[in-house]
């Protein structure tokens, strides 16, 4: 048996036995062979078609055109939506498939036809919805990789009571399924509280979904919550999109942020709240789900509820149950144990054994902490990454001088004697550099010219002393 022949087998059991339609011509256009399953769907025989001139059997075909203009295949220009009019299909109505299209050269170059493989409208439909529930799973599964490193109620340290309360309302919580508001200022853990919140819960095997309603476009957000179906709207993505809402199905959703929401969303979120289901953009009917929603936010919903900036239904919904977290300032005397938790994380990735001096840990505990935790992570990051690792102590030159010049602080080492002349002349000299580049409009050349230094050296000098060169200084011409 010859190789071509051998190949011709092949080649027609694969016409047989694909789900596909195909369809090849000479380079006139004139059909040479159709699979069954592309004449069953144009409702033609065979021996029909074969012979035929292609724009007989398809009259909106865009295979002369493949022929003109010598196309090479769709995958290298995008997929092609063959139109179909209702007298060319058995359906008797106008419909559609997607199809791959390509010309075929001889060894010298010359053009002998063209092929197309065509998928119908079902079986595209029913790729893109395997596609979309692949994509799902994909997803659930990313997002709990996330909470492997988010802890339970146990992992959230602090040795106050108001932490201890928080903890133990934060248990009882979990084994719920209310809607929950978290209240407090920023960097106080309440991406962290709803995390554990999750992991403590019945819904720990599910997916927990977070998003900042206030780091998403305006007009973007209901299509980032509720997802939209193919073609909703234009430059929307192929085969749609999946919504967080339906991402955490089964499981929770963590709405960081919510005071950000703007009016319109709000009632729309407010609609899944009571009926339970979401309705894609595009989408014909609503989608049902089983979520449970957290809810977090620096502001005062209260005020803002009294300036109409924020809906009392919606809130009402959402604060089934309040919790607030405590600023760090309300519980100082667990500042260094949030500081050394920290640096200990840093030890173990970096190996080292960097420790906090007894003037740092003075230091820190008399700040205010406006940032707190997070700002306090801040500090104990750029302290360790300044501080000579050889001595393996953290000194108070190592702090941002915002920290070690703080009145707090300076107050208290006057009180004790305990004002060191190096925190003295450091702050000294970055008053006579920040001085210079005011009176320079923070040109940096004219001021390391004034103060007789290099300006490679004054850089140096407003890095160490942490003047902000991006706020502070202009760039030179």
């Amino acid at each position: 048996m010859s190789s071509d022949h051998l190949y011709k087998l092949f080649f027609d059991k694969l016409l047989e036995k694909s789900e596909d339609g195909f369809v090849i011509i000479d380079e006139n256009g004139i059909i040479l062979d159709m699979n069954e399953q592309y004449c069953s769907f144009l409702g033609r025989e065979r021996d029909d078609i074969i012979g035929q001139p292609i724009g007989n059997i398809i009259t909106t075909t865009s295979m002369y055109d493949v022929l003109k203009s010598r196309h090479e295949g769709d995958n290298n220009g995008g997929i092609y939506f063959q139109p179909y009019t209702s007298d060319d299909t058995r359906e008797d109505q106008k419909t559609y498939a997607i199809a791959n299209r390509f010309c075929v050269f001889n060894e010298t170059d010359e053009l002998i036809g063209a092929m197309a493989q065509v998928k119908f409208k079902e079986r595209a439909l029913d790729i893109a919805e395997k596609v979309m529930k692949a994509e799902l799973e994909f997803y659930k599964l990313e997002y709990q990789k996330d909470l492997d490193t988010a802890g339970n109620f146990g992992n959230l340290i602090g040795n106050h009571p108001g932490m201890n309360e928080l903890r133990m309302r934060g248990m009882k919580v979990a084994r719920t399924d209310f809607p929950v508001l978290i209240t407090g200022e920023t960097g106080t853990g309440k991406e962290l509280i709803a995390k554990a919140i999750h992991l403590e819960s019945p819904r720990r095997d599910n997916p927990l979904i977070c998003i900042n309603c206030g780091a998403i476009p305006h007009d973007l957000i209901e299509a980032e919550l509720f997802g939209y179906e193919d073609g909703a709207f234009t430059g929307a993505r192929k085969g749609g999109r999946i919504g967080k809402f339906q991402l955490a199905n089964n499981g929770t959703i963590f709405l960081d942020e919510i005071g950000d929401l703007p009016l319109p969303m709000q009632v729309k979120l407010l609609r899944v709240l009571q009926e339970k289901e979401v309705e894609p953009i595009g989408a014909s009917r609503p989608v049902p789900i089983d979520v449970r929603v957290i809810s977090a936010t620096r502001q005062n919903l209260q005020e803002m509820m009294q300036n109409g900036t924020f809906r009392s239904d919606l809130y009402y919904r959402l604060a089934v149950i309040n919790m607030e977290t405590l600023p760090l300032r309300e519980h100082q005397d667990d500042i260094l144990l949030y500081a050394n938790n920290y640096l200990d994380e840093l030890n173990r990735k970096y190996k080292t054994a960097i420790s906090l001096s007894p003037a740092v840990n003075k230091c820190l505990l008399k700040y205010s902490w406006p940032g707190n935790v997070r700002e306090l992570q801040n500090v104990i990051a750029s302290a360790y990454a300044s501080c000579d690792t050889e001595i393996g102590i953290i000194n108070l030159t190592d702090l941002p001088s915002k920290i070690a010049s703080s009145p707090e602080y300076l107050s208290l080492s006057e009180a004790t004697g305990d004002r060191k002349l190096h925190l003295l002349m450091q702050n000294y000299e970055a008053a006579l550099i920040t001085e210079a580049l005011n009176h320079h409009d923070n040109n940096v050349t004219q001021t390391a010219a004034d103060l007789g230094i290099e300006r490679s050296l004054l850089y140096k000098k407003m890095k160490k002393l942490h003047i902000d060169i991006c706020r502070e200084v202009k760039k030179t011409q």
